[in-house]
């Protein structure tokens, strides 16, 4: 068969499809005259076309099999024979690295070569990471595959190129193809490759070789030149690459999320800019306008994008810092750190100016540490100070000492935090009810309208019962008359609630705790009482059946009622055996706090007689706050009877012995511990390396058979003598703006690095000490005195934090920072800020501050010689007492003053059509003065202003 195809079709032929997309799916035999079933098939131009152009050819048999189904491993080895022919390699991990999830090594080695091609160049993706090869393909595949073929080959992107098209659609059932096929038919649809008289796609259906044909003829005809290779603006690839790498995340910085804004900042930058790896991409950081957002900026060349990242702080290793002091309600200070600290070292370490507090709890993360007082908080700029407390991580190492300031009064009158009502069944019996803060013993409970009596179980938790509470209705509570601990009331505070059901049954566990006692766990909080009813002597049998006698049933501290242990007291267990396997009888007399019972069983637990000796695990010296060994603790594998074990002999490193180390030791071990404590009789530093030598049968477990430990040695190490390369300064006082630092040693004075006369190594109530400050030290260098200067201290403040750091002493040692609290009195002078005529005779004059007058005469004060007045150019001439100053009632910043010179038409007045001014004048002795008897700022002019009604 011959037929005129035109250029655009040969080039394709030639330049893009030479090499036969569809050729491997069929078998190189028969030529298009000889194809005996091709001859009227709609698909016959198509085929002869592709034929003659040695694109496709038939079957031995002279066939061509067009209504044959294509399956999708046909369509993945004739597309993967295409690439390879135009050029591109097939991976040579092809049969290692499965590019789909169901191919196997041992799968056709034809199909896992151009399985992998087509994968690695985005031509064929499968389903679900699957290629299911045997699968028929679809139309909306088809699709796919085509388009994606031609993108690859040709450079374009044609599904991009006809989305921006404005053409009429001929497809009808565009919407029954899957997402990502839709916009391969719109190309199709586009370039008229599918049949206008035929609308319906069909995308669902199965592809035939007819049809197949067809649309690649179809699609090789195709003039796509107006399709331009896409423009690849490589900035903006980096920027976009860039963007995708900024992510949000959390860094750490000294002092976390307390850090200042700049470090903070800082840390982000460094952050992002360690994501961005894209090649001349900068990356600029800037704060958010939410706390912990940052705005960064990508740029390279003239492209630019923004993207917002949330931040998060972490602590860096060594912030050991009190992080806030709180005051939560009336009674009740929470105290964070930025670290674990140890729970044994909370004792007396936190006080706060005025109030008393007399319990303290850590929490379980070893965070908070939680404070009550003994009466109501109620304080200004009260003092806090947290003393330094052990860290968890390392009791050598502890948190920096914190001195702030409080204010707090409990003004908000307590409420209802929450109502909890459960039962097994259907009405609930009690109820238990949390204030919103420690409340007093008083006030009434109403429960749907009836007044009941309540119990307070602690200051914040009320417990009702003798109820009849049905679940699945909405029950009220309601407080009256409540008052918390710093008198706050409620009249009236009320809760809606519902019970809630919980019908399921406990499950119980055993296991086996060392040699003789059995720890029984239930999946639910338990009435301990039924369970200690429920596990008497007798409900524990041997491997006959016969009781084995169990003492007194114990709850587990800390397992909030959830586990038990059952002793056994029985003698001789282990007799005979080494093991014993019992059987524990579970009634459903077991009930947790609903009432819901256990299912009754029996279980068994095997326990094991203990034949191990008791070994040290290790030692831990103690030292207290002055580097002094206290003790010397020596860990155990499991827990010890009680007795007096005996001192090691002690030999230094140089192979003396020491018979009155530490003053010698004293220890005790009661039934249970796993360590024993040897005390330091007189504690002191101590330096060096010492063998410590333990006598054999030291300590004995508690095994029914006792084992005893063997003789072991520690030689410990406890460091070098430290050369103090610290010192601490443990007080400073402050009289009459005057403060004075004492050192415990001669420091650095003058023009030299860390000197105590610098001003910038004090600050003085969060600010660095004014400028005119003097500071000098005594002939010993042991003495700072700081005077404050005239005009510094704006209020006076008991509790002024004043703060002492980089001091060195002669010797070299560095101060550690110093902060704690001066009194600093006001000492800045009342100031003149206006004045305005009231009349011909008197003036209003209004002051900085609060002002008090002094040397009243019946009220009335002279004060000529504390002011100046002129009336245009003319200076009034007044004596002290020609000039009258009075208070303005309820203006303590103002000062009436009056002129009394003259009498009757020789009085002295003021000319209201001059420009009038009042000067201050005066010295220590004048009588305007503020609160703190600091007298006027001389030399103050000031405009009256005439304002007369």
């Amino acid at each position: 068969m011959t037929s005129k195809q035109s250029s655009k079709y040969k080039k394709f032929i030639v330049g893009a499809a030479t090499a036969a997309l569809v050729a491997s799916a069929v078998a190189p035999v028969a030529s298009a005259k000889d194809f005996k079933d091709t001859k009227g098939n709609t698909h016959e131009p198509a085929i002869d076309a592709l034929s003659d152009a040695g694109v496709i050819t038939g079957y031995p048999d002279g066939s061509f099999l067009p209504n044959k189904t294509l399956t999708r491993s046909d369509v993945v080895k004739l597309m993967g024979k295409w690439l390879v022919s135009e050029g591109y390699k097939v991976p040579t991990d092809y049969k290692t690295n499965m590019r789909f999830k169901d191919l196997k090594p041992t799968s056709n080695d034809e199909l896992l070569q151009y399985a992998a091609v087509v994968k690695e160049n985005g031509v064929f993706n499968g389903s679900n990471g699957n290629l299911l090869a045997g699968d028929n393909i679809t139309r909306e595949n088809m699709a796919v595959v085509i388009v994606r073929a031609f993108d690859t080959v040709e450079d374009i992107e044609l599904v991009k190129y006809v989305k921006d098209q404005d053409f009429k659609k001929d497809v009808t059932d565009l919407a029954k193809a899957k997402a990502e096929a839709r916009t391969a038919i719109d190309v199709l649809d586009f370039f008229d490759i599918t049949n206008p008289a035929a609308p319906a796609f069909n995308p669902k259906a199965t592809t035939t070789r007819g049809q197949f044909a067809t649309f690649l003829h179809k699609t090789i005809k195709t003039d796509f030149s107006e399709v331009k290779a896409p423009v690849v603006d490589v900035d903006k690839v980096a920027v976009d690459a860039a963007a995708e790498q900024v992510k949000a995340g959390a860094v750490t910085v000294a002092r976390g999320n307390y850090a200042t804004d700049a470090n903070k900042l800082a840390a982000v930058q460094t952050y992002v800019t360690s994501l961005v790896t894209e090649k001349d991409v900068v990356a600029t950081v800037v704060a958010g306008k939410t706390a912990g957002e940052y705005a960064v900026t990508l740029t390279k060349g003239e492209v630019k994008a923004e993207k917002t990242i949330a931040m998060t702080f972490d602590f860096a290793a060594d912030d050991r810092f009190v992080t806030e002091v709180n005051a939560l309600n009336a009674t009740q200070v929470e105290v964070k750190f930025s670290t674990a600290v140890d729970a044994s070292d909370i004792a007396d370490k936190v006080t706060i100016q005025g109030t008393t507090l007399t319990a303290q709890s850590l929490s379980e993360d070893g965070k908070v540490l939680s404070l009550t007082a003994k009466e109501a908080i109620n304080v200004s700029k009260a003092t806090v100070v947290v003393e330094p407390i052990k860290t968890k991580a390392d009791a050598k190492v502890k948190t920096d000492k914190y001195v702030s300031t409080i204010t707090y009064k409990d003004e908000v009158a307590p409420t209802i935090a929450s109502v909890e009502a459960k039962t097994g069944g259907n009405v609930a019996t009690s109820l238990t009810l949390k204030t919103s803060e420690p409340i007093k013993a008083t006030g009434l409970v109403k429960v749907n309208g009836t007044y009941v009596t309540p119990v307070f179980t602690d200051a914040s938790t009320i417990s009702v019962s003798g109820l009849a509470l049905e679940a699945g209705k909405t029950h009220t509570i309601e407080l009256v008359n409540i008052e918390d601990l710093a008198g706050n009331k409620t009249v009236s505070t009320s809760a809606n609630f519902t019970v809630g059901v919980d019908a399921a049954a406990p499950a119980a566990t055993l296991s086996a705790k060392g040699e003789k006692q059995i720890l029984v766990t239930f999946s639910k909080s338990m009435d301990v009482n039924s369970v200690k009813d429920a596990l008497v002597s007798g409900t524990v049998k041997d491997e006959a059946l016969n009781n084995v006698e169990t003492g007194a049933v114990t709850v587990v501290e800390g397992s909030k009622d959830t586990q038990f242990l059952i002793p056994v007291t029985a003698n001789n267990v282990f007799t005979n055996k080494a093991s014993r396997t019992l059987t524990v009888v579970l009634t459903d007399a077991n009930k947790d706090k609903l009432g819901n019972k256990i299912t009754a069983t029996t279980q068994n637990i095997t326990l094991t007689k203990d034949s191990v000796k008791p070994v040290a695990t290790g030692y831990k010296v103690i030292k207290d706050n002055d580097g002094k060994v206290t003790s010397v603790e020596v860990n155990f594998s499991e827990g010890l009877a009680a007795g007096t074990p005996a001192l090691p002999t002690i030999v230094s490193e140089n192979g003396v012995a020491v018979s009155d180390f530490l003053g010698g030791f004293t220890t005790t071990v009661k039934a249970g511990d796993t360590k024993v404590v040897y005390t330091a009789k007189t504690p002191a530093p101590v330096s060096g390396k010492f063998a410590l030598s333990f006598a054999k049968e030291l300590v004995t477990d508690q095994a029914e058979t006792a084992n005893k430990s063997d003789a072991f040695n520690y030689t410990i190490d406890f460091g070098q003598a430290e050369t103090a390369t610290t010192f601490e300064l443990t007080s400073a006082n402050a009289v009459e703006n005057v403060i004075t630092v004492t050192f415990p040693e001669a420091v650095k004075g003058g023009a030299v690095a860390n000197s105590a006369t610098d001003l910038a190594n004090y600050s003085l109530a969060g600010k660095p000490l004014a400028a005119g400050t003097t500071i000098t030290l005594d002939s010993a260098q042991k003495v700072a005195t700081i005077t404050l200067p005239a005009g510094s201290v704006e209020n006076t403040d008991q509790a002024a934090v004043f703060t002492v750091a980089n001091i060195q002493s002669t010797s070299g040692k560095t101060l550690k920072t110093y902060t704690k609290t001066v009194g600093v009195e006001d000492n800045v002078a009342p100031v003149l800020l206006s004045a305005k005529v009231l009349d011909n005779k008197s003036i209003e004059l209004t002051y900085s501050e609060n002002v008090n007058l002094t040397d009243a005469v019946s009220g009335v004060f002279n004060v000529g010689d504390d002011f100046a007045i002129t009336v245009g150019t003319t200076a009034l001439n007044l004596a002290e007492g020609e000039l009258k100053a009075e208070t303005v009632s309820g203006f303590n910043k103002k000062v009436k003053i009056t002129i009394a010179q003259g009498v009757g038409e020789s009085a002295t007045t003021l000319d209201l059509t001059k420009a009038i001014k009042v000067i201050t004048k005066g010295s220590e002795t004048a009588n305007i003065k503020d609160i703190q008897g600091i007298v006027q700022k001389v030399g103050v002019e000031v405009k009256v202003a005439k304002e007369v009604n």
